[in-house]
């Protein structure tokens, strides 16, 4: 019997519709943040925010099936100008067919009943703690993208798209709602969960910014250390300040985290410095490099 030659091919390196935990492990992360992710995020950033019905007009389905097929098959094709809505609808696919969602179980059950249940001056408080539990890859990417629409409602006088216009697409996108009799009703809650959480980030998630006397990429340099509070500031943030989720145990994960709390307070005392020698913000250094630096 001849023998037959097996001609090997290589199956499409998929990245829609697979587990954030698949991606890193195939190597199609980079800092904690699926690559596919952040080309379209960038695009978006870059030549989208000021666009009318950002996220709530459709894109081209023919062209986002295309865009899609490359992604799948390990490519990173370039947008065009045409591509504004098309991308911003691929945006929002590449979540929404995450298995588990973007905020898996039991996370997606916690968060509801703190939110109905908690009172407003434990609310935050609630929140922060189930968020930590998350596994760290949605973790991540969770406040990648909730940082970024933070920044698209900023834009919401051109764009149009506020923090509860914004909730009304990506509610569906963020939590997946089991079908059911309450389907309806249950979405519209986590619709008012997902504009809770944008409207809170500088309080849910603070340890992901730096701190307002870093910001030197604002235009500003007289920036006071109350404008923190400022959610303006959040937003003008770019977004190449995120930082990734520090490991939680493990001898190099306690390293981590003095050196960031060492920088943290050097750094700390020497814009309190520099402000009582001057009454001005240095120009000259960027803190917040030396902070991302400590995470890396």
């Amino acid at each position: 019997m001849p023998l037959q030659t097996i001609q090997w091919v290589e199956a499409p390196r998929a990245v829609f519709g697979l587990p954030l935990i698949s991606l890193r492990k195939s190597g199609q992360m980079r800092q904690g943040l699926p690559l596919v992710l952040t080309h379209i995020v960038e695009f978006v950033e870059k030549h989208c925010l000021d666009k009318t019905g950002l996220f709530r007009l459709p894109g081209s389905v023919k062209r986002c099936q295309e865009l899609r097929k490359r992604f799948n098959e390990g490519g990173f094709p370039e947008f065009d100008s045409g591509d504004i809505l098309t991308s911003a609808s691929l945006l929002k696919t590449f979540i929404r067919e995450l298995p588990e969602g973007l905020i898996p179980e039991p996370q997606r059950t916690q968060l509801m009943e703190v939110y109905n249940d908690t009172k407003e001056e434990e609310l935050n408080q609630a929140v922060r703690t189930i968020l930590s539990g998350l596994p760290e890859e949605h973790f991540n990417v969770l406040c990648y993208i909730m940082f970024f629409l933070s920044r698209v409602a900023a834009e919401s006088d051109q764009n149009l798209m506020t923090s509860e216009n914004l909730s009304i697409v990506f509610g569906p996108t963020i939590f997946h709602v089991p079908l059911g009799p309450n389907m309806v009703e249950q979405q519209g809650q986590f619709n008012a969960l997902t504009k809770y959480l944008l409207d809170n980030l500088i309080h849910l998630l603070p340890d992901m910014y730096p701190h307002a006397c870093t910001l030197m990429h604002s235009s500003s340099n007289t920036a006071k250390e109350t404008d923190w509070a400022n959610e303006e500031w959040v937003q003008l943030l770019p977004l190449t300040e995120i930082r990734s989720k520090l490991p939680k145990i493990g001898r190099l994960g306690r390293i981590r985290k003095r050196i960031s709390g060492f920088c943290r307070k050097l750094f700390s005392c020497t814009h309190s410095l520099y402000r009582l020698r001057t009454g001005a913000l240095p120009t000259t250094i960027s803190p917040s490099a030396l902070l991302l630096q400590c995470h890396d």
